[in-house]
């Protein structure tokens, strides 16, 4: 059964037909699958973000993390990719003598402070080896001149080599500096600690290699 109705835009002597009944349910299905559409075009760059997101996650080597042998109380842990040790709360990162080529500066010349130099080294260190240039100008506001006593091995857990040598300068100053070395990584880390003794003695042996 059609039923004429006037057509809102033209005059009330004009008429047409209107749909069949059975076209109505038609077109809610058209608008339906529309919508579908639609919803689906929108999430499929949801859908594709997830499994994409979990495989990079997955796919993607971390990178290790070094922590230290132990964390007294007081202390708080240097973490790294090769080496972890730690160092007094109260040793913050000082910027002046932290720099991007692998040298750390935690403390502050008044109240004592470690240093660490990170370098690449394909062959073993020995005895002799000398200290990097850095280490002549930390907490220094210039190059200055220091002498090392005689050193010892010592163990360091996941090194390779350790040695632990005696820093002087003439004016009494004192430090104790830890050459270590990853032969996998070919990878030499100095620590400079100039602290108090017991403060150095935490240092050290909380210092841990990969």
């Amino acid at each position: 059964m059609r039923v004429a109705v006037p057509h809102p835009d033209r005059g009330t002597g004009s008429r047409v037909p209107d749909l069949p009944e059975h076209a109505a349910p038609a077109a809610g299905r058209a608008r339906r699958r529309t919508r579908l559409w639609m919803v689906l075009f929108l999430l499929t760059p949801v859908c594709l973000a997830v499994p994409i997101t979990l495989a990079y996650e997955v796919g993607t080597p971390r990178e290790p993390v070094v922590r230290p042998v132990s964390v007294g109380p007081g202390y708080r842990a240097i973490t790294g990719a090769y080496f972890g040790y730690a160092v007094p709360t109260s040793y913050h990162q000082d910027r002046e003598w932290t720099d991007l080529d692998g040298n750390y500066f935690y403390g502050s010349p008044a109240h004592g402070w470690v240093a660490e130099a990170i370098l690449a080294r394909r062959r073993p260190p020995g005895p002799r080896t000398a200290p990097p240039t850095v280490f002549r100008f930390d907490a220094e506001t210039r190059s200055t001149p220091y002498t090392l006593g005689r050193g010892h091995r010592i163990r360091v857990p996941g090194t390779s080599f350790a040695w632990e040598v005696g820093v002087t300068r003439p004016d009494g100053w004192h430090a104790v500096a830890v050459d270590t070395w990853l032969r996998g990584a070919s990878t030499q880390m100095w620590l400079l600690v100039k602290a108090p003794p017991t403060v150095t003695a935490e240092v050290i042996s909380s210092l841990r290699g990969a």
